[in-house]
């Protein structure tokens, strides 16, 4: 069994490079770089290779080329590493182009107030299930997004997410490296 992922978002301010490095040494999985125009170059980093980030062409160097949705329809031949979607029914078109897809919103965002699901858990549980089952080649793993938090999460892996983004859990703690170990007790 594959374990559950764990992708931290970054707001709109810069982090420093040792509380990106203390994350990814406590349990993140990947970081994703969601504001390129932040920093002159993704910061270096030993683990380089689990920072995701968001660009409309291909990223040089070991980070990886996270696609946000709107910029989809540019991509020609390049497969990006991971990418954005707000309707399921587009995750079976990335298989074989992604690793990773983040779906969004499946809870009221904390990071967006106002901003919610269009369906509830339980529906997307089900749509998760039947494409799964529908698949005819292997999937990219469905990363969930809005609104995760350690009281949701446990939610979300029993969904059939592979993972959970989580922004305004981390961030709108006053520490963020305990809100991730918190939320790391909470799924199996």
């Amino acid at each position: 069994m594959k374990s559950f992922l764990l992708v931290g978002i970054t707001e709109d301010t810069p982090l420093p490079s040792s509380l990106v490095e203390t994350l990814l040494e406590t349990g993140l999985d990947y970081l994703y770089w969601r504001k390129t125009n932040l920093m002159a170059d993704p910061p270096p980093h030993p683990s380089a290779e689990r920072i995701l980030v968001a660009s409309a062409t291909p990223i040089p160097g070991a980070h990886r080329w996270h696609v946000k949705e709107r910029q989809q329809a540019a991509l020609k031949s390049c497969a990006p590493f991971s990418t954005s979607i707000h309707d399921l029914a587009q995750w079976p078109k990335w298989a074989g182009r992604a690793t990773l897809v983040f779906f969004s919103p499946v809870f009221p965002s904390i990071s967006k107030p106002g901003y919610g699901p269009s369906l509830p858990l339980e529906q997307l549980q089900q749509q998760i299930a039947a494409i799964r089952s529908a698949a005819t080649e292997p999937l990219p793993q469905l990363i969930a997004l809005g609104g995760v938090h350690a009281g949701t999460i446990a939610r979300v892996q029993q969904a059939g997410f592979d993972g959970a983004a989580i922004m305004g859990a981390l961030w709108k703690s006053s520490d963020p490296v305990a809100a991730l170990r918190e939320l790391k007790s909470q799924v199996r």
